[in-house]
Parts: structure tokens; C-alpha cells; sequence
């Protein structure tokens, strides 16, 4: 309760304390750096996704990316999600208000609650399922059979995972069960730059200490994607997230190198603040439009 008051009403507070200018300044100073590193880009890889990197309700600019990509790739606009914490900022909040059907999964029976509450519920037919679990090895294919199910589909057109941790083994454990998404998104540890080849110990409770051990390189990931007929495409300014796609949609995108697509963990441009604090009434409107016409 505290918290959310203090993060309501942030603002006005830091107006009365006198940090309100310096929160703008430090605002502009970041839309600057990010700007430079996008005209930086531009001149080196002129094609790369990231370049199309802009926030709606990701974190980042991870929508975007996401919209660059599926303007190019043929899809049926569903998606599986994992880690989305409250759902307010997460990378499939504004697939959802265009109109794409998916799941989210979270770990927190405290998120979940919030999300329940603040949509009012956690299943809408043939568009959002939300489902409180935490994931593992032992259940992530049950989780995507599912997913498939609820929305009769056989297979999704993209899957975003960031749990900080199991990461890797996961996608493992998808490949060799022949569960093949046609895009990935996956968090990648900035602070080890190919070709360092590292990972995790797979722990099936890891819960994320706030440390630098967590999840796996980018090179980890590659290596274990071009097993399996995936290709890197970009990853995106801040150096948190990399898109990885089925290899019958590798020529629609530009060839790069693993060392020109890497970025390197920019925290200071993350997360990307917006004016308004966003929130999921207007997806809590469209849900609810959704179900009185069914």
C-alpha cells in the first residue's frame, strides 16, 4: 500500500523535494544517447530490426522491434509470454491491443492477483489466458500445449521469455520436445559479449538474487538456436533482449554477424519512462468489448 502510494504520487513529490527537474534533465539526457546510438546503427547496419525499437508497453523498445518483424513475417497474431510480472509493461500488452490472442504466465501469485483484479479476470476466450506458474523444465511443454489448445492453434507465431535464470534450459528442453516458434524473444546477459559460451547451473527453484548470475551469453543462446534452424536478427539497444527467427524467415531480414548484432547492457536506458504511468485499462476496456460480442 505504501508503495504504490509513493509511486503514484512520485511527481508531486519529487516537485516538493526539488528532484522534478533533475528526473526531466535525466530524461532528455537518455532519449539523447539512445537517439545517438540509433544514428550510429543506421550508418553501420542499415537493415538491423532494432533501428524500429520504440516503447508502448514494453520495458524497452522492445514493441517496436516486434512490429518491424511481424510486418515482414506471415503470422496468425498469437503469442505465449512468460514473465510479465502486473502485465503493464511487458512485450505482448500492445499485441493484445491490435488485436493478437495469447498467454501470459507468471510465476507471482501476488502479480497474478493485481492482474485479475485490474481486468477483471484471468481467462477471455479466444484472446487472453492468464496463468499463475512458475516455470521449469518439467512443465514448459505442457505450458505450450496448453496454450495451443486454449486457442486451437498448432503453433504460436511468437514467444517471449524472460525469467532470469532457467532461460536457456528451457528453450532446450521446447527444441527437443520439436516446439518451434516462428520468433523468439529471449533475455540475454549483456555483461558477457560473444564469443564467451556461458550459462547458469540449472537450478529448478532459481529465483533471480539480483546478481550478475543469471541467465546465459548471447553466444549461448546463438550456439544453441542454429542447432535448431533459428537465426539472430538483432537484439535491442539497452542490451537486454535478442529476436531470434525461424531460419525459413532468415532472408526477409539482413544478414549480420553475431559481434555487429550483440549490444552491450546500456542500464541507463532502461527502463524507458513515459509520461503517463501506464496501466491495463485499456486493455481491461477491449477485453471486456470482446466479451459482449461473443
Amino acid at each position: 500500500m505504501i508503495k504504490a502510494f509513493f509511486k503514484k504520487y512520485a511527481v508531486y513529490f519529487q516537485r516538493f523535494i526539488g528532484t522534478y527537474e533533475l528526473v526531466k534533465v535525466q530524461t532528455i539526457q537518455q532519449k539523447a544517447e539512445y537517439r545517438r546510438l540509433r544514428d550510429e546503427m543506421r550508418i553501420k547496419f542499415p537493415e538491423n530490426p532494432a533501428l524500429f525499437g520504440k516503447k508502448v508497453y514494453s520495458q524497452t523498445d522492445e514493441d517496436g522491434i516486434i512490429e518491424a518483424i511481424f510486418n515482414l513475417i506471415p503470422n496468425d497474431r498469437t503469442f505465449l509470454e512468460i514473465g510479465i510480472q502486473t502485465g503493464v509493461e511487458c512485450n505482448t500488452h500492445y499485441l493484445l491491443l491490435k488485436g493478437w490472442r495469447g498467454t501470459w504466465v507468471e510465476g507471482s501469485d501476488k502479480f497474478c492477483k493485481i492482474i485479475e483484479k485490474n481486468l477483471g479476470g484471468v481467462s477471455f476466450k479466444n484472446h487472453l489466458n492468464v496463468v499463475n506458474a512458475f516455470v521449469d523444465c518439467d512443465n514448459i511443454v505442457k505450458i505450450f500445449q496448453d496454450a495451443h489448445n486454449y486457442f486451437n492453434v498448432k503453433e504460436l507465431d511468437f514467444f517471449s521469455l524472460d525469467i532470469d535464470g532457467n532461460d536457456f534450459y528451457i528453450l532446450e528442453t521446447l527444441f527437443k520436445n520439436e516446439i518451434y516458434p516462428k520468433v523468439l524473444c529471449v533475455e540475454y546477459n549483456a555483461k558477457f559479449a560473444p564469443p564467451l559460451d556461458i550459462n547458469i547451473k540449472y537450478n529448478k527453484n532459481h529465483i533471480w538474487d539480483y546478481s550478475d548470475y543469471l541467465g546465459c551469453s548471447l553466444q549461448c543462446y546463438t550456439n544453441l538456436f542454429i542447432k535448431h534452424n533459428y537465426t539472430l536478427i538483432s537484439c535491442n539497444l539497452p542490451g537486454i533482449n535478442a529476436f531470434f527467427v525461424r531460419n525459413e524467415y532468415s532472408s526477409l531480414f539482413a544478414k549480420y554477424s553475431i559481434d555487429d548484432i550483440y549490444q552491450p547492457y546500456r542500464y541507463y536506458l532502461s527502463p524507458i519512462p513515459l509520461a503517463q504511468i501506464p496501466s491495463l485499462k485499456y486493455l481491461r476496456d477491449k477485453l471486456e468489448k470482446f466479451n459482449m460480442h461473443e
